[in-house]
C-alpha cells in the first residue's frame, strides 16, 4: 500500500485534464514535437526546392539521369517520380506542422480546464481538413508518378518512394474518420456548454 504522498502524485498524473495531468505532459510533448517538425520543414522546403531545380534539369536533359542514378537508386534521377514525391513531402510536413499547432492550442484548453472551449471544435475541424488535403495530395502524388512514368519512359531504374506505395490507406482515412467524429463531437459540446451558461 503506498503512502499518502505517492498516491497524491499518482492521482495527479491519472487526471486528465488540469495541471501537472495527462493533458499538460501532452502538451509538452507537443510543444517538442512543434520545434523538430519545424526543423525538419525547414530542411524538407530546402531540399524540395534544391531537389525541384534539379528534376527539372533531368527533364530538360541538361544533367543525364544515369549521372544522379546511382547503386541506391537516387529519386532525383527520375523527375517524374521526384517532382510530385517533393511536392507531396512539403504538404505532408507543413500540414504536420498546422496540425501540431493546433493541437497545442487543444490542449492547452485542457491543461486550463477547459475542454469545451469555443475554438476547440474549430481546432479539430481545421485538423481534418488538412489530413484530407495531404491525403488528397499523397493520392495526387501516386498518380502523377505512374502516369507521368507510364508517359515518358525512363532509361534509368525507375523506384517508387514507400510513401506512394498505395493509393488508398485505410488507417488515414479512418483517422480523418475519427476527427471528424471528434469535432463534431467539441462543437455540440461546446453548444451544450454555451446553453447551459445562459440558462444559469
Amino acid at each position: 500500500m503506498g503512502t499518502p504522498g505517492e498516491n497524491l502524485s499518482s492521482s495527479r498524473l491519472m487526471k486528465p485534464l488540469g495541471r501537472r495531468s495527462l493533458s499538460s505532459g501532452l502538451a509538452l510533448a507537443l510543444q517538442i514535437a512543434r520545434v523538430i517538425l519545424s526543423v525538419a520543414f525547414a530542411f524538407v522546403a530546402v531540399g524540395a526546392v534544391f531537389g525541384l531545380g534539379v528534376s527539372i534539369l533531368v527533364a530538360t536533359h541538361s544533367i543525364p539521369a544515369k549521372v544522379l542514378n546511382g547503386p541506391g537508386h537516387n529519386m532525383l534521377g527520375t523527375w517524374t517520380v521526384a517532382i510530385p514525391t517533393l511536392v507531396y513531402a512539403v504538404v505532408a510536413s507543413r500540414g504536420a506542422l498546422l496540425i501540431v499547432r493546433r493541437l497545442e492550442r487543444v490542449f492547452a484548453s485542457f491543461v486550463a480546464n477547459e475542454p469545451f472551449a469555443s475554438a476547440n471544435a474549430g481546432l479539430l475541424r481545421a485538423i481534418w481538413v488538412t489530413l484530407i488535403v495531404m491525403e488528397i495530395t499523397r493520392i495526387t502524388a501516386w498518380v502523377a508518378t505512374h502516369a507521368l512514368t507510364a508517359a515518358f519512359p525512363s532509361a534509368v531504374t525507375v523506384t517508387f518512394p514507400h510513401l506512394l506505395d498505395n493509393p488508398i490507406d485505410l488507417v488515414r482515412l479512418f483517422l480523418i474518420f475519427v476527427v471528424l467524429i471528434l469535432a463534431e463531437v467539441f462543437r455540440q459540446g461546446t453548444q451544450l456548454r454555451e446553453e447551459t451558461d445562459l440558462t444559469v
